[in-house]
This record gives C-alpha cells, sequence and structure tokens, in this order.
C-alpha cells in the first residue's frame, strides 16, 4: 500500500507541478492535442480520448523492454487527466433525450398558441 500512495503522490505532483508551468493548463493541453490529431487523422478526436490514449501508450510499453516506475506513474497521472477532462466536458445528450427536449419544446409553444387563443 505505501508503493501504492508513493505512486499516486508522484503521479500529482507530475500533473499539478512543473508541467503545468512548462505547459500550460493540462486540459486545454489536451484539447490542442486533440485538434491536431483530429487534422491529421481526418476524424474527431476529444482531449478525453488523448489522455485515453496516452494512458495505452504507457500501458503498451508495459509489455516490452524494461519497465520503469515513470510508467506506471505516468498511467496514473494520464488517467486522472482523463477524469478531470470527462466530469468537466459538457453531457453529450443521447438521441432519445434530444427527441424528448424538442417535443417539450413543441408542447410548450403549442400550449402558449392554445392560451392566446382562448
Amino acid at each position: 500500500m505505501e508503493k501504492t500512495k508513493k505512486l499516486l503522490e508522484k503521479a500529482n505532483a507530475l500533473i499539478a507541478g512543473d508541467r503545468e508551468k512548462d505547459y500550460g493548463d493540462k486540459v486545454h493541453n489536451h484539447q490542442n492535442i486533440a485538434r491536431l490529431w483530429s487534422a491529421y487523422l481526418g476524424t474527431e478526436i476529444k482531449a478525453h480520448d488523448v489522455a485515453i490514449l496516452m494512458t495505452l501508450l504507457k500501458v503498451a510499453r508495459t509489455k516490452l523492454g524494461v519497465v520503469s516506475e515513470d510508467t506506471y506513474i505516468d498511467m496514473a497521472a494520464y488517467s486522472a487527466i482523463a477524469g478531470e477532462i470527462k466530469f468537466k466536458e459538457p453531457k453529450e445528450e443521447s438521441e432519445g433525450e434530444r427527441r424528448g427536449r424538442m417535443t417539450l419544446e413543441y408542447v410548450k409553444k403549442f400550449n402558449k398558441k392554445l392560451k392566446k387563443n382562448e
């Protein structure tokens, strides 16, 4: 348990420390990366995707070669960044929610018209 705590503390220091001073806000940075990757790949990539993909890159590195403690620290950091981004993003509306919202708006407008005509 002590090792887990130390790894997470190092990941936290990494996220909030010098990297933020050097590269700016982590969410904004991942948004910039997402835009560049989207342009390069010709498909939409979001900031959350970037953080998840960077985590997967670190996971892939555990399969080959010498694995360092930093790999696991980076995985924890990218996972935490992904979580921060996910819960800062506006919730995407499902098709059912969109239709429900549109129906409600229609009913409200219809009821206003009825009241005007009374």
